[in-house]
């Protein structure tokens, strides 16, 4: 695995590929399996809003706060405003995470990216055959360092055999989180 504050791997492929739905079958089987998870979520377009409008921390930021963090007893949430020019690399936010978990004594075993096609982090590519945007596209095309293939395209899944690859489905999150243990026990 690439060398991070954390152990991390990225989830990529096009929209409508099944990233999410899948994350959250194999975030919820490994946090069986007693295993912290902790995920980035890149979204690529500016503006999205997760701060509930007419909350204190939204009128905080309405009214110029830069950085603002709320925090309970069981939980905390974090929103700052970026220069889009600035946007953070998924390896610093590994490494603000890393530095969290450091000072609140939690850190994650295994940090799941979804997205970030250009992270620089060991890649997971999904390709769906329901998905017109996957019929073509070739596997590694975007210069990952890919470690396995979620598919159900046999084209797809012939190029990752020739490339000794291991494969899954996206109906069965258990081998996968073997995958992702084993990656686990290596970092």
């Amino acid at each position: 695995m690439t060398q991070t504050a954390l152990p991390a791997v990225a989830f990529v492929g096009k929209q409508n590929s099944g990233k999410t739905t899948l994350l959250e079958k194999v975030v919820a089987e490994l946090t069986e399996r007693a295993v912290r998870v902790a995920t980035i979520k890149h979204h690529s377009h500016a503006g999205f809003e997760f701060d509930i409008e007419g909350k204190d921390s939204w009128r905080h930021r309405r009214a110029g706060s830069v950085h603002t963090i709320v925090a309970a007893p069981d939980q905390m949430a974090s929103v700052r405003s970026l220069d889009p020019a600035c946007e953070p690399k998924v390896v610093e936010l590994i490494e603000m995470m890393a530095l969290e978990s450091r000072i609140l004594g939690d850190a994650p075993h295994l940090v799941l990216v979804e997205g970030y096609r250009h992270g620089e982090l060991p890649t997971i590519e999904l390709f769906r055959a329901a998905n017109p945007k996957d019929c073509n596209r070739d596997l590694g095309a975007e210069d990952n360092e890919v470690i396995a293939v979620v598919t159900d395209i046999p084209r797809v899944a012939a190029q990752a055999q020739a490339q000794a690859l291991p494969i899954f489905s996206f109906d069965d999150p258990c081998p996968l989180a073997d995958f992702l243990m084993a990656l686990i026990r290596k970092s």
